[in-house]
């Protein structure tokens, strides 16, 4: 599956790149990959890549969103957030996957990354304050990332760039 059926399946309005994006992203693709090789791959390794949106065939299987974070709270570090086509998890290396329980948070605040004049670009950073009633925390990531995942927990699309649902 790629980008646009993927953006198809979300319900969140996803802006099209302008050329000057898409462009940008081509030499960034191509910088990318000489840094890769220059550095032993070291780039590769850290997470500095782009997602595919690939949704595998395996409804269980983890789509590709690229580097989703969750702070919870949102004063605590970073974990690594994967989602397939039936669930949310914090995933962590050498530890079980733990599902999060989305469906009961609500989204509070959207606030786009910086830098981009169309911010509801597939791959825009943004960063969703959410709650789930006792307290709160934030996932950011690309918004068609955050999009799939408002998807599932059935949020719907924050209001405006920098206001709440």
């Amino acid at each position: 599956m790629s980008e646009a059926e993927l953006r198809g399946l979300v319900g969140w309005r996803v802006q099209d790149a302008t050329p000057e994006a898409r462009a940008g992203r081509v030499l960034g693709a191509v910088l990318h990959a000489v840094s890769a090789v220059v550095t032993l791959g070291a780039d590769a390794a850290g997470g500095a890549r782009r997602p595919t949106w690939t949704v595998p065939t395996d409804p269980a299987a983890y789509l590709d969103l690229g580097v989703v974070r969750l702070h919870w709270p949102a004063s605590s570090p970073g974990e690594s957030v994967a989602a397939s086509r039936e669930g949310v998890w914090v995933v962590a290396p050498g530890r079980p996957p733990r599902a999060l329980p989305v469906g009961s948070w609500q989204v509070l605040r959207a606030v786009p990354g910086s830098g981009s004049r169309r911010p509801r670009q597939a791959g825009a950073p943004w960063q969703l304050e959410v709650s789930d009633g006792t307290g709160t925390g934030s996932l950011t990531g690309a918004w068609l990332a955050l999009a799939w995942i408002g998807a599932l927990a059935g949020w719907p699309e924050p209001a405006g760039p920098g206001g709440s649902t």
